[in-house]
C-alpha cells in the first residue's frame, strides 16, 4: 500500500478524487433542498418536472460538441472551470435564497448551469483517470469513483432533511459553495499531465466532432458494449420511473422511502468491493455479465409487495451497479488512447444518457394506457397473469418490471456471447497517430488506421 501511494499519479487522483467526492455530496445537497423547495412553494408535479428537464437537457445538448474541447484544452484547466460554473450558480441560489427572491426561472437557470458543468465534468474526469493512475490499478479508481457517487446518493437524502428545516435552502447553497472551494483548492495544488498535444489544437473543430463516434464504430466490441450499456441503462430507467408508483399502489412513502435508502447501502458496498477487488481480470465480459445480473432484481421486483423483500432487491440491484460501470470504464479507458478520450467519452455519455430522457415517455403511456387496465378485474391479461401476479392497482406495472428485468439480463448474456465485445479483453493496446483522427474523411472509418483493435 505505502508503494502505491507513492506514486506521484496515485497520490495526485487521490487528492483530486477527495475534492470531487466533496464537492458532490454539497451539489446532491443542493438538489434535494431545491426540489423540496419546489414542492413547498409550488406544489406542482409539472414544474418540478420543468426542473428535472432543465437538469437533463444540458447533457444532451452540450457533450456531442464537447469532445474536442476535452482533448485540446488542459484538463486541469477544464476541471477548474466546471467548479466555478457551479460554484457561481451555486451562489446565485443562495443569494436569491437569502433575499427571499429565488423563483422559478432561477431555478431552472442554476439547474442549467449546473448540469452543464456537471456534464462536462464527467467525461473530462474519466480521461483524466487515465493519465494518473497506471493500467493496474484502473478498476480500483473506477470503483473509487462509483463510491462517491454512492456516498453522495446515501448521504445527501438524509441530511438534506435535517439542513432545510435548520439552515434552509441560502444556508445548503452556502454549505454547497464551501465543498465548491475545497475541490478548487485541491484541484489548483495538483499537478495533471495532458496527452501529448499533436496538433489537436490545430486541427478543424468542426471536423473533429465525429471523431469520437468514428473512433466507436471503428472496433465492434466496442459499440456492443456501447450497446449493452445502452439498451440496460433504458430497461433500468423503464423501471426506475415506474418504481415509485409500483411502491405506493400497496404501500407508503414512508415505506418507500425506507426501502430506496436501505438499498442505497447497497451500492456503497459494491463501490467498495470494486475499490477493494479492482474489478474481474476480463473486465469487458465482466461488464456484461453484470448488466445481467442487474436484471435479476429488476425482475424479483414484480413478483413481491414485501417491504423487506424490495429492500433486499434494490440493495442487489445498486450493488451491481458500480461493479457494471467500473469494470465497463476500465475497457474504455484501455481500449481508447489517451489523446482521443475525451471525444470518445463525450460521445458515449452523451448517447449512454439519452436513455433517461426516453425511458419515461415510453414507461408512463405503457403503463396508464396498456398493461395497468389489462391487469384490473377483467381486463385482457388478468385471466392468464392474475394467477401469478394478482390483479388490480399496481400489478400492470409489476408485468412492466418483470419485462424489463427480463429484457436487461437477456441483453447483458447477448453481450456475454458476443465474440468482438469478448476479445476486448485479449487485444493489445495500440497507439493511435493523432493526425488521423480529426483528418479521416467524414464517411470512412478508422477500422484501417492504428486505433486499437482495428483490423
Amino acid at each position: 500500500m505505502n508503494d502505491l501511494l507513492a506514486t506521484p499519479g496515485i497520490r495526485a487522483f487521490l487528492r483530486v478524487w477527495i475534492g470531487l467526492t466533496v464537492s458532490t455530496l454539497g451539489s446532491t445537497l443542493t438538489a434535494f433542498a431545491l426540489g423540496i423547495w419546489i414542492f413547498q412553494e409550488t406544489g406542482s408535479t409539472s414544474q418540478y418536472a420543468l426542473v428535472m428537464f432543465c437538469a437533463a437537457l444540458p447533457p444532451l445538448v452540450l457533450l456531442p460538441l464537447a469532445g474536442p474541447l476535452i482533448d485540446r484544452m488542459p484538463r486541469r484547466r477544464l476541471l477548474v472551470i466546471c467548479d466555478l460554473v457551479a460554484a457561481a450558480a451555486v451562489l446565485a441560489l443562495g443569494l436569491a435564497g437569502a433575499t427571499g427572491r429565488l423563483s422559478l426561472p432561477i431555478a431552472c437557470a442554476v439547474v442549467t448551469a449546473t448540469s452543464a458543468a456537471t456534464a462536462l465534468q464527467i467525461p473530462t474526469w474519466n480521461a483524466t483517470v487515465t493519465v494518473l493512475v497506471p493500467v493496474r490499478h484502473l478498476g480500483r479508481a473506477n470503483g473509487l469513483n462509483q463510491l462517491s457517487q454512492a456516498l453522495a446518493h446515501v448521504a445527501a437524502p438524509l441530511l438534506a432533511g435535517v439542513l432545510v428545516v435548520r439552515i434552509g435552502l441560502a444556508g445548503i447553497a452556502a454549505l454547497d459553495l464551501a465543498t465548491f472551494l475545497v475541490s478548487l483548492g485541491l484541484l489548483l495544488a495538483t499537478r495533471i499531465p495532458d496527452p501529448e498535444d499533436a496538433g489537436r489544437r490545430r486541427a478543424n473543430y468542426l471536423r473533429d466532432l465525429p471523431v469520437g463516434w468514428r473512433a466507436i464504430v471503428a472496433q465492434p466490441g466496442l459499440l456492443a458494449l456501447l450497446g449493452v450499456f445502452l439498451a440496460g441503462t433504458f430497461f433500468s430507467e423503464v423501471a426506475s420511473v415506474l418504481f415509485t408508483p409500483f411502491v405506493l399502489s400497496f404501500s407508503t412513502p414512508e415505506a418507500l422511502g425506507t426501502i430506496l435508502s436501505l438499498g442505497g447501502l447497497g451500492m456503497l458496498a459494491g463501490g467498495a468491493v470494486m475499490t477493494v477487488w479492482g474489478g474481474p481480470r476480463r473486465p469487458a465480459l465482466g461488464a456484461t455479465l453484470f448488466a445481467a445480473a442487474a436484471g435479476f432484481p429488476i425482475l424479483a421486483a414484480g413478483f413481491t409487495t414485501s417491504t423487506t423483500a424490495l429492500a433486499a432487491v434494490v440493495a442487489a440491484y445498486f450493488f451491481f451497479l458500480p461493479l457494471l460501470a467500473g469494470s465497463s470504464q476500465v475497457v474504455w479507458q484501455k481500449a481508447i488512447p489517451p489523446d482521443l478520450q475525451g471525444r470518445v467519452f463525450a460521445t458515449r455519455t452523451a448517447i449512454v444518457m439519452a436513455a433517461a430522457p426516453l425511458a419515461p415517455l415510453l414507461a408512463g403511456p405503457l403503463a396508464d394506457g396498456v398493461f395497468e387496465p389489462a391487469m384490473n378485474v377483467g381486463g385482457a391479461l388478468a385471466p392468464a397473469l392474475g394467477p401469478w401476479f394478482g390483479t388490480g392497482p399496481g400489478r400492470g406495472i409489476a408485468v412492466i418490471l418483470v419485462l424489463a428485468g427480463v429484457a436487461g439480463i437477456g441483453v447483458g448474456l447477448a453481450g456475454a456471447a458476443h465474440a468482438p465485445l469478448r476479445r476486448l479483453d485479449r487485444l493489445p493496446v495500440e497507439p493511435v497517430s493523432p493526425k488521423i483522427a480529426p483528418e479521416t474523411p467524414a464517411g470512412s472509418s478508422l477500422a484501417g488506421s492504428t486505433l486499437p483493435g482495428g483490423s
